[in-house]
Formats: C-alpha cells, structure tokens, sequence
C-alpha cells in the first residue's frame, strides 16, 4: 500500500485537553494545524443513542477489543472510546475518540491544595501563578460550574446529599465539584425530554443526552470553525522521527475504518509537532522512538515517574438513598488536614449495580500516591508495558490513609461499613513518563529536539486529587509558550 505524504506547518497529535486546547489557541492566533486522532467523531443527536451503557454494553465501549475490564460482556471488535492496555501490577484505560477521555469521564475539575501541590508537583512549577492564572483560565475554557441547587435538591440525587450529611457528621471538609456539565441538558433529563444519562449514572462510555461539556462539542468545535485546524479522525499515528535534512518531523499514519481496517497509509511531514495523545500514547510514540533509534538523545527519564491517583471505595449501611442515581460525581470531600497518614479526596458517584432497598455510597478518589510507575518499551509487542509496584511500602501507607477516612465516617455515622476500598489496578488517572522539567524543559519543549513539544497529561507525575484540571491548566501554560514560540520564533 503505497504512502501518501503531506505537509504542514504543526502536526497536533490527540485531541484530549491538552491537544484540544493547543488547537484552540493556535487557531486564536492565525496558526493552521492538522490533528491527528485516532478515534472517530462522537456526535450525540435526539436520538440519545450515540453511546453504549452500562447497561447495554457493546463494541462502543472499547477500543478494537472483545474485552473491557468494565464489562464482563464480549463485545465486537469497534474503534470504541476506551482502550484497555495489561501492565505489570497496573492497567491502564486510555480516552479514544474526538475529544478524548472528556468524552467518557465524570467531568470533575478538582484544583489541589498548595500543599498538594507541592507534593506531587514539587517545584518545576510555580503554585501562585497556577492559582492565579491557569487554574481560572482552565475552568473557564472547559466551561465548569457546581451542581445547581434545584437538581441537588431533587430526589435523583439524594445520595449526594446523603454524602454530604455524612461529611458533616464526621467533620470532614467537603464542597460542590466543578464539573464539565450542561445543567440545563441534565433538568432536561429529568423533565424526560432527554434521554436519561446522568442521573442514571449511565457516562461510563459517554453522556447520550449530550450533558456533558466534552472537548469535541466546545474547544475543538470552536478551533475547527476557525478555519485554521483541520481534525483528521481515525488516523492511528504510528511513528515519528526528525525530517530529512533534520528540519522539522515525519509523522507516519493510518487511516482505519470504524472497525479497524487500514484503509490508506500516510507521512506528514511539520515544521512542528506538538504531541498529546495522553500519558499512554505519547510514551507510547516516544519510547518507541527512541528504541528505533529515530529519537536517541531522548532523556533517560522518558517513561519514568508515572503515578496513578485513583482510589475506589464503597460504604453500606446508610438509610436508604437512592444510590443508582445522581451523576455524574457532585460532593467532593478534602480530608486533607487531619488525616495523620496523607491526604485522602472522594467524589460520590452512581452505581447503577448498587443494591436496591439500601443505603449505599460509592466514592471515586486520589491520594497523593508517589509516582513508581515506569513504561518501557517491549519490542515483541512494539508496545509500552506499565510496571507498577504494587507492594510498595508507600502505596500501603496511601490505603491506610484511605482507610482512615472510611474509618471516621463509620465511626460518625453509625451502622455504616465499609463495603471495599483499593486504589485502582486499572487506571484511569495515570498520569506521567514525560516529567516536566527533565524530558521536556518547563514549556513542554522536548529537550534536544527543536520544534517538539509535549502538552497532556504524561508531563505529570500526579495531582494528589483527580487530575484533568491540572491537566488542562498545564496544558493552557505549556500552550502559551508554544504560541510565543510559532508567532515570534525563538
């Protein structure tokens, strides 16, 4: 099959936050620019049925994969929206699709505390200019507000409300999570003129009512009626290296169908390339490059400091609250001071396979777990693997802290137990390999290679709480600086 070649001036590749909102601002500033995302286009209608569910799943919910660790199903193999990669000691879930894991995420927009910060972030960057400046600009590109009062008085979230009186009993702090949700769509739900979604808990593979505020319906939809990005879907990247004559970069793709044939192959060849195809993808490409030999001078620390957040927890025990229904997650509790062990953050969510006639709470978390993971490069699958120690004395100390917290509400609230309680061993929120700082300096830019920048998630070690509002507002920073770059080259 012979290979097209194309130009362009930057190549962005991935379209979660940070490959959205890099569109998004060179398209502000006049920059024409080719996405490259793997994943098809998502496009919610009246119809309501755009996604699979929990409910019903199929081959919508994974990524050309009969299997999902989601689901106990057999699906058929699609270019669904989550891809499902085994680790050792760790799996990772990675967002596919126009707009990335926004697609298929609570949507919760959580700024960590100075100290939480500090913890995870350490110094490469500046805690008071992020307050100040990115963490706002984040939310209001995203377009993130609380749960309005109306809809948490309802009886469809009772269970938060629950979780809130839980909180108090125990004196731990809580408030109204930002999130990445259309209000109005969710009263339309439950006036019953949208499909229900939400406040069915039913947003594990994607929102069929169109509730949630996902990048391909806001910031890419704005930088593509600019006329100056163009979004090419199903287009797998598969390697990149310098160009010949060492200015600028090959890019090398497939364009598949909906089931994963290759259809055509082509090279695209940027004076700029900006990668952000998420933690798993961008270590994935420049791992790969370097093993190749495409990218030698890559820093040792590529695939290093890789953390994984996630904590998932369940308590029975409570008076009956309607646990099967309120999303996406709304009450989010900051026991961040007075837990001897670390800092512990949960977010209540839906479960729909909650038992019926009981009082149940079901929490999504972080804790500020040290970033031991690391990816490397297996050549006999031409993949990342991700190693994770799982019996690390420090994870331990983190499920104590977990532990405690759960402790102290069962304590306060009497009657009610812990039903189980791990940090994740499929993540979601893994976040790193490409440390901000040492593989890239504090822009994003790619030490030893002009002209390549990285802008997702993989800059990351951890967050200490759920990480996509640190992620977009690094993203929002990092994208600054690769602008100034384009419009007065350095």
């Amino acid at each position: 099959m012979e290979r097209q070649q194309h130009r362009a001036d930057v190549v962005i590749v991935g379209s979660g936050y940070g490959g959205s909102i890099a569109a998004l601002r060179l398209a502000e500033a006049g920059v024409d620019a080719v996405l490259l995302e793997r994943g098809r286009r998502w496009p919610v209608d009246e119809a309501g049925d755009t996604f699979a569910t929990q409910t019903a799943p199929d081959g919508r919910a994974a990524w050309l994969s009969e299997t999902s660790p989601l689901t106990d199903a057999k699906l058929d193999v699609y270019t669904g929206v989550l891809e499902f990669v085994e680790g050792s000691g760790m799996n990772v879930l990675a967002g596919t699709g126009v707009g990335g894991a926004s697609l298929a995420t609570n949507g919760t927009m959580c700024e960590p505390s100075a100290e939480l910060f500090h913890r995870t972030l350490g110094d490469v960057l500046d805690h008071r200019e992020m307050s100040e400046r990115w963490y706002p600009q984040a939310r209001e590109l995203i377009g993130c507000e609380p749960i309005p009062d109306d809809v948490y008085q309802s009886e469809f979230y009772r269970s938060a409300r629950s979780f809130a009186d839980q909180l108090d009993k125990a004196k731990i702090p809580w408030g109204k999570v930002d999130l990445a949700v259309d209000w109005d769509v969710v009263r339309q739900e439950m006036a019953g003129t949208r499909v229900r979604s939400q406040i069915d808990g039913l947003n594990v593979f994607g929102v069929n009512s169109g509730a949630q505020r996902s990048l391909d319906r806001t910031l890419l939809a704005r930088a593509e009626a600019s006329g100056h990005i163009e979004v090419r879907p199903l287009s797998v990247v598969s390697a990149v290296r310098p160009a010949d004559g060492g200015t600028g970069y090959h890019v090398d793709y497939e364009s598949i169908d909906e089931r994963g044939e290759v259809r055509s192959r082509h090279r695209i060849t940027a004076t700029r390339l900006v990668l952000s195809a998420g933690t798993l993808g961008t270590n994935r490409l420049l791992l790969r490059a370097r093993a190749s030999g495409a990218l030698p001078a890559l820093h040792g620390a590529l695939g290093t400091r890789v953390g994984n957040s996630e904590v998932i927890t369940a308590r029975t025990g409570m008076a009956e609250n309607n646990p099967r229904q309120g999303g996406p997650a709304a009450i989010f509790a900051q026991d961040w001071q007075d837990n001897p062990l670390g800092p512990v953050s949960l977010l209540n969510f839906p479960w729909p396979d909650a038992p019926e006639g009981e009082g149940w709470t079901t929490t999504i978390g972080a804790v500020p777990a040290p970033a031991l993971g690391a990816f490397r490069y297996d050549p006999d699958k031409d993949d990342v693997v991700l190693d994770w120690p799982a019996d690390d004395p420090e994870l331990a100390r983190a499920q104590s802290a977990i532990t405690h917290t759960l402790d102290r509400l069962n304590e306060a609230n009497p009657g009610t137990r812990t039903a189980f309680s791990r940090i994740g061993t499929t993540g979601g929120n893994v976040v790193g390999g490409v440390p901000l700082g040492t593989v890239t300096d504090d822009a994003g830019r790619v030490n030893g290679y002009r002209g390549l920048y990285v802008v997702d998630g993989s800059l990351l070690p951890g967050t200490g709480v759920p990480p996509a509002l640190t992620v977009a507002a690094v993203a929002a920073r990092v994208t600054s600086l690769l602008v100034h770059d384009l419009v007065r080259p350095r």
